[in-house]
């Protein structure tokens, strides 16, 4: 009796050249990603949830695409040695209904930062205005930073460009000016070298501190345990991307811990009186 052998196709790929390393997943699979032993990710040069087409280093944008998929990925994967993210709508939400999609990922690491990001933080300074403050080391080949803002932590929007003031340490600072009506507003640094490409800065979050509202969460991402502070007491809702309420809870403090390790990956929101924010489970 004759063997037949099947061979099956993998439905996650990996691709290594140089300093790049790629990976893809169809719908509902999980891209891992891990760079050599004393190296991490500094950049995600391409990300596409939806229908991407090409090869490793040749990556492009197909008829759909999830326009958040490469700041999702960059929140993922940069800074780290080994990280995974899932392929699924939970994640980056459905870009195009009814479609069967696929997840494309081309990261680079180094055995080092290009640019260190010694401090980011925010400063609601009154008048509806937020002070940016930066602080940049091993500043080399940088062009510029563009300050990307959203409401919802989801649509970001470039706001403003600072010039990179070259080789060195250096402090930077910008002041913008928020809505009186938004109560939060997420931040976040496009770092571009002088050959155009980039990376992101991690996502920092401030409320409008006028209508007395500071919520946050921590780890994001998180894989088992999330702590929720700034919030008022009473209700807090927890909610997915459908809308759908998966955990309701009255506090009576500003600060919690939640067990989320039997969640499935996706896309969370945290609701509390006024505020919203948004965290991502792994």
């Amino acid at each position: 009796m004759k063997r037949v052998l099947v061979l099956m196709p993998l439905l996650i790929s990996i691709y290594s050249n140089a300093q790049v390393i790629c990976g893809t997943a169809d719908e509902g699979g999980v891209v891992t990603l891990t760079a050599p032993p004393g190296n991490i990710f500094v950049s995600i040069e391409f990300a596409s949830y939806g229908t991407p087409n090409g090869s490793c280093g040749s990556f492009t944008i197909g008829s759909c695409d999830a326009a958040n998929s490469v700041s999702i990925c960059s929140t993922a994967f940069v800074g780290l040695n080994s990280a995974s993210i899932s392929a699924t709508n939970g994640v980056f939400g459905d870009p195009c209904g009814g479609t069967f999609k696929r997840l494309y990922i081309q990261a680079r690491y180094s055995t080092s930062l290009p640019l260190t990001l010694t401090s980011f933080t925010a400063r609601n300074t009154g008048s509806n205005r937020v002070q940016l403050d930066w602080s940049s080391d091993n500043e080399i080949n940088v062009s510029h930073f563009e300050i990307r803002r959203s409401t919802d932590d989801f649509s970001f929007e470039t706001t403003a460009s600072v010039p990179a003031e070259g080789f060195g340490r250096h402090n930077y600072s910008f002041m913008d000016t928020i809505s009186a009506t938004a109560t939060s507003y997420y931040y976040q640094l496009k770092i571009v070298d002088a050959d155009n490409k980039y990376r992101y800065s991690k996502i920092i979050h401030i409320s409008n501190v006028t209508r007395g509202i500071k919520l946050s969460v921590f780890p994001n991402p998180a894989n088992n345990l999330i702590t929720i502070t700034g919030m008022k007491a009473g209700e807090i809702f927890i909610e997915n991307m459908a809308g759908q309420t998966i955990k309701k809870m009255t506090i009576l403090n500003d600060r919690i811990t939640i067990d989320i390790s039997e969640w499935n990956p996706g896309i969370y929101f945290i609701k509390c009186a006024d505020d919203a924010v948004k965290f991502i489970k792994m």
